[in-house]
């Protein structure tokens, strides 16, 4: 019996591990060179303006979408994600901190623009 639950928690835990890197490696790229010195902010306004209302994230072993914490629950399937290239949880250190620093400013336009223009079918929730 021991085993039977051994082996089923094993299962569990590679299936979520197999699910969450699906999301990093299935998703799309965008190319923010040097995310320490870019506007994320009018990045985000001119994505808008292109309908594009997909968040920003960055990768490592999971997807994480800065800023966002609802955003498995409430918007990957309506909005979706674009990822930052070259993130990475092994990756240079600097760069990383720069690039989640740039997604969650970006992701907290984003927000700013969905809760005023009701352009996301994700179900708004009471706080």
């Amino acid at each position: 019996m021991r085993r039977i639950v051994f082996f089923l928690g094993v299962s569990c835990m590679l299936a979520h591990a197999v699910s969450a890197q699906r999301a990093v490696t299935g998703s799309p790229r965008i190319r923010v060179a040097h995310p320490g010195s870019a506007n994320p902010e009018q990045d985000c306004i001119r994505a808008t303006g292109r309908h594009d209302l997909r968040f920003v994230g960055v990768a490592g072993f999971a997807l994480d979408v800065p800023g966002v914490p609802d955003y498995q629950i409430r918007y990957r399937k309506v909005n979706g994600v674009k990822i930052i290239t070259g993130t990475s949880d092994a990756g240079d250190r600097v760069f990383n901190d720069a690039a989640r620093n740039y997604a969650r400013r970006y992701n907290a336009q984003l927000l700013k623009y969905l809760s005023t223009h009701k352009a996301s079918n994700a179900k708004q929730t009471n706080r």
